[in-house]
């Protein structure tokens, strides 16, 4: 009987721990083409408080990179926004004979934009590079314990993307380890 006992303790607490270990892990991955040197010109994009983006900016700026003062509000101006949502529903004041006319119309300019959006992309990345002298785009997401943190580094200069990274950040992580962490991989230190 004592034997039962412990066994069923034992079951118990594998469980526990299998799904304790399941639950906490989440799977890396990473991949880089090539090795971002120290000193490059590099706009870091994150969505994060000022105070905190400073930690971050900071960060880079220790390792040699030549940060360029780029926000997201800096992409777009207010002319520049063009929201296809906005063209979602639509209400005519119309006899029903035009009302194909417009409807294709809508799917047209809708296609337009759909199709346009990998050139669009292009010609922005292209932009940024040009206007603010950047040579690498970084983009971060940085998440809380138990959640995947990312990285992704696009060379402007051909498109590529030069560097990704899936990083499971750790309950001993920081803002700044984990930002640190990302450095030592783009870089290859």
């Amino acid at each position: 009987m004592n034997l039962k006992k412990y066994s069923g303790k034992l079951v118990g607490i594998i469980i526990f721990s299998l799904l304790f270990a399941s639950c906490s892990a989440k799977k890396g991955l990473i991949h880089s083409s090539s090795r971002i040197p120290a000193g490059s010109k590099v706009a870091v994009i994150i969505d994060y408080p000022n105070n905190l983006k400073n930690v971050v900016l900071v960060s880079f700026l220790k390792q040699g990179f030549r940060v360029k003062a780029l926000n997201a509000s800096d992409l777009y101006t207010m002319k520049d926004v063009y929201d296809i949502s906005d063209l979602k529903k639509l209400s005519y004041n119309i006899d029903e004979q035009n009302v194909s006319t417009l409807e294709k119309t809508y799917d047209n300019i809708y296609k337009l934009h759909v199709y346009n959006f990998e050139l669009n992309k292009a010609e922005f990345l292209k932009q940024i590079r040009t206007e603010w002298d950047v040579d690498y785009l970084i983009l971060l997401d940085l998440k809380e314990w138990e959640k995947v943190s990312w990285a992704r580094v696009i060379n402007l200069r051909n498109l590529e993307v030069e560097f990704v990274e899936n990083y499971p950040t750790a309950y001993t992580d920081n803002i700044e380890s984990i930002v640190n962490h990302f450095i030592a991989n783009i870089t290859g230190k």
